[in-house]
């Protein structure tokens, strides 16, 4: 393995757990903003938490998918 595939693969596990931290803090403020533990009186943050979440999963099944790729060497399988 290369040192250039082995950083690539870093950052894309680095970039993964990002957005998974995201996707937490943001399913998590949906649902404080949903039980109405948190200030939200209009309750855009449990529409935010939602849809921002809905749209950053993608993003992460792509990314943990790239990363086992590079794991792999480029081959599919275990």
């Amino acid at each position: 393995m290369t040192a250039s595939r082995t950083v690539v693969r870093r950052v894309v596990l680095g970039a993964f757990v990002c957005v998974v931290a995201v996707i937490v803090l943001l399913v998590g403020s949906a649902v404080l903003s949903a039980t109405g533990l948190s200030s939200d009186p209009h309750g855009y943050g449990m529409f935010a938490g939602i849809l921002f979440g809905a749209v950053l999963t993608p993003v992460a099944l792509a990314l943990w998918l790239l990363y086992r790729r590079l794991r792999s060497g480029g081959k599919f399988g275990p």
